[in-house]
């Protein structure tokens, strides 16, 4: 399913250059500072919290919201073509009252967008999670996966856009999981760049 996102992705991409308009000329600062949240969903299940009315939730590998800083810089002033690098903290955790079971890492992200006049962008880059853990919170063992390098792929328009990543976990020590623990995720993306500017 993700590995099918991926590719509708990248056909959107090639669909989106081709109805944008020329660059722009007024691109705005050079460089400058981003913030950006993300909303993930997919990969696979690590666990299953059962609650009291026979409802059920599961946690799963790609799942999380994330919270990063960083930069953007244009190698070429006149150039629409970015480069953007940002640091974060992915977390997912449990609607029980009772429990913390949740899913952390840090995530560093550096990519390159090509954006247009009209707000429209496509970016590509490379993914690293640092510290993968899936906190039990003393119902059962913490598990500590390696870290992990994904690729993501995305389009969108000013501050919003679809995501999708793609990232394996994996731990030689695990008995109850396989040698590798599918992380990969589709998810909202919102980052605003400071000083950005773009026309109509």
């Amino acid at each position: 399913m993700y590995k099918l996102t991926g590719a509708a992705l990248l056909a959107l991409f090639c669909i989106t250059a081709q109805a944008a308009g020329p660059a722009s000329k007024d691109l705005g600062p050079r460089g400058g500072f981003l913030g950006q949240f993300d909303l993930d969903f997919g990969g696979d299940e690590l666990a299953t919290v059962y609650f009291e009315d026979d409802d059920s939730q599961d946690l799963t590998a790609g799942q999380g919201v994330t919270l990063s800083v960083g930069g953007y810089f244009r190698p070429i002033d006149a150039s629409s073509f970015e480069i953007d690098a940002s640091i974060g903290y992915k977390y997912a955790t449990t609607q029980a009252d009772n429990a913390d079971i949740n899913v952390s890492r840090t995530v560093m992200q550096l990519g390159a967008l090509y954006r247009w006049p009209n707000g429209f962008y496509m970016g590509a880059g490379l993914v690293e999670h640092f510290s993968p853990e899936l906190n039990g919170d003393g119902f059962f063992e913490d598990i500590q996966f390696d870290d992990a390098t994904g690729f993501n792929v995305e389009i969108g328009w000013r501050w919003i856009s679809l995501h999708y990543t793609e990232i394996q976990y994996s731990n030689e020590f695990l008995d109850f999981f396989n040698e590798e623990i599918d992380a990969s995720h589709v998810g909202l993306r919102f980052t605003y760049r400071f000083g950005q500017r773009w026309t109509n």
